[in-house]
């Protein structure tokens, strides 16, 4: 199945990233035989943003470089990176197929303009071959609101931006727009398609861009009586940036040109070794500041009001357009520490909320529906849930192939592959001395030496980084809202170091003279809320077919553990 997430804004851009990383760890979507995976499904990612060095889309690209080189790793390759010269496509059969160029959409790139637009005005006052239609336009907006800078974003101002993102969805279909040209739509027509779009709804980018661009689906798809489903997740509050370094002007200041450019020259000078604008040259600080005593910037205070207004539109109006819609919030939003007006200074870290919003996709490419169309399922946690830090058991569960998905059992399933591949294998012995015989490999390696060799470092290197994956997504130090005990709880099974004590926990328990009593093992081996019981014996007796990638060795390892896995009494 063909699955496209369209993230808008910063916000949606990290949900994307938290997506690519819990496929990395192995989160399914379908089912191949009786093994849950993600393999043989396609996920395609379409960013819309005039932030066009959002530090969130650097942190995407880099997690796609990592997705690319563990399916590189878990196909066939030898241990090297893929070359720079490879396909976009990282595919395996441990996970699914990315293509791993993001298709990055300058909005305000648009048809008939040599080059991007800068302002509200140039679009819609000095639009080229048209006459001037600014004396119209002061009917709807101040000077301030046509003259400012929305190369960085829309600064939850949904007025400004909407004309923007409608002008750049009407050029969608042109195939010789900027937009148009990134994408084959008579492609995508004659091809069964799940669509899921994500972003906030009290920015500026996400709350303008989520509707239209849903709404431009719904028509094509009515239009040519399409084989596409249209699903969306709505990001309520769940952070709290904090204000600028100084306030705005008063409103009644703030129309006086004059005044507005003295005050911002005297903010550029005062505060120019800030972070925000440290970075910037002179002319730039300048503009910054009169940017912000004009107030456009994301303010804290607006964001619950925001939010009310824009889910009065969406079932009012919207609703109907989506197939499927998600609310995803936090009832004690994260405060940031640091202020930024977006750029490569804007690196937020990855918050469980947009964890969660990741999981809402994967309940939609898995093809689950919740509610009925015409009613609305609510979703809320255990009584003893904290409002501001989440564990992985929190986390929403989800359906594939009948079973549930549960977020502990798929982090401990992975977890204890990457133990059993790592550290249950004789890797550094001679296959022919082997003592046991793990899934039959011992046969395959003594007629391929060469391979074993391959096969260890290729598993080392993808397995460190999916550890380094699952580790970097709950760490409290990188991350927010989340539990600290998670990571604690992690490391107790992947750990460098632990290996030796999660060996005599896996051995079976013995009776009298030494004999094995069953192949119940010494201890079960738990994560948060879940444990497996699991011996290395259990482990020898899973058996690859016999042409078989490192991937599907893999995903047989992580399906049989995760089947494994239960509630911890």
């Amino acid at each position: 199945m063909k699955n496209i997430i369209i993230v808008t804004g910063g916000n949606g851009t990290r949900v994307a990233d938290a997506l690519v990383r819990l496929l990395a760890i192995g989160f399914p979507t379908r089912m191949q035989g009786n093994l849950p995976t993600s393999a043989g499904d396609e996920l395609e990612i379409w960013r819309i943003d005039p932030d066009r060095s959002a530090g969130a889309l650097t942190v995407l690209n880099e997690t796609l470089r990592r997705y690319h080189q563990i399916q590189h790793l878990m196909q066939d390759g030898n241990g090297e990176p893929p070359p720079l010269d490879a396909q976009p496509l990282a595919a395996s059969p441990w996970a699914m197929t990315i293509n791993t160029k993001v298709r990055d959409f300058d909005p305000l790139a648009l048809p008939a303009f040599d080059k991007p637009i800068s302002t509200l005005r140039e679009l819609l006052g000095q639009f080229p071959g048209k006459k001037d239609g600014t004396p119209l336009l002061h009917a709807f907006y101040e000077d301030k609101d046509l003259d400012v800078k929305i190369n960085r974003g829309f600064y939850q101002k949904p007025f400004i931006g909407s004309p923007v993102i409608a002008a750049f969805a009407a050029s969608l279909m042109d195939r010789n727009s900027p937009a148009g040209s990134q994408i084959d739509f008579n492609t995508l027509k004659q091809t069964q398609v799940r669509f899921f779009i994500c972003g906030s709804v009290y920015g500026g980018t996400g709350a303008c861009a989520l509707p239209v661009i849903g709404q431009f689906l719904a028509r094509e798809r009515q239009r040519s009586n399409l084989n596409w489903s249209i699903g969306g997740c709505l990001l309520m509050p769940y952070f709290l940036p904090p204000p600028p370094p100084f306030n705005p002007l008063p409103e009644d200041r703030q129309s006086d040109a004059r005044y507005v450019n003295e005050e911002a020259r005297r903010m550029a000078q005062q505060f120019a070794t800030h972070e925000a604008f440290a970075v910037l040259n002179e002319e730039e600080r300048v503009a910054l500041a009169r940017q912000v005593l004009t107030g456009f910037y994301a303010d804290p205070q607006d964001l619950t009001l925001r939010s009310r207004h824009s889910l009065v539109y969406y079932r009012d109006i919207l609703a109907p357009t989506f197939d499927e819609l998600y609310l995803i919030g936090k009832a004690q939003p994260d405060a940031l520490q640091r202020w930024s007006n977006g750029g490569q200074t804007q690196r937020n870290p990855l918050n469980a909320t947009e964890v969660a919003a990741a999981i809402t996709a994967l309940n939609y490419f898995a093809g689950n529906r919740v509610g009925s169309g015409q009613s609305y399922s609510l979703a809320s946690g255990a009584k003893d849930m904290s409002p501001s830090v989440l564990r992985l058991a929190d986390l929403p569960v989800y359906m594939v192939g009948g079973q549930p998905v549960d977020a502990e059992k798929v982090f401990l399933a992975t977890a204890v592959l990457v133990h059993l591949l790592q550290y249950q294998i004789e890797w550094d012995a001679d296959a022919r001395g082997w003592s046991d015989d793990p899934g039959g490999l011992r046969h395959l390696y003594q007629l391929d030496p060469a391979r074993q060799e391959r096969d260890r470092m290729a598993y080392r290197l993808a397995l460190d980084l999916i550890r380094e994956i699952m580790g970097d997504m709950v760490s409290p130090d990188r991350t927010m809202g989340w539990s600290p005990d998670i990571r604690a709880d992690l490391d107790k099974l992947v750990a460098l170091g632990v290996e030796n004590a999660v060996i005599e926990r896996m051995k079976r328990r013995t009776r009298l003279f030494g004999l094995a009593a069953d192949n119940a093992p010494q201890e079960a081996l738990r994560f948060g809320r879940v444990k497996v019981e699991l011996t290395s014996f259990d482990f020898y007796g899973w058996t690859p077919p016999p042409e078989f990638k490192r991937g599907d060795y893999a995903r047989l390892v992580w399906a049989n553990v995760f089947a494994r896995t239960g509630a911890a009494s």
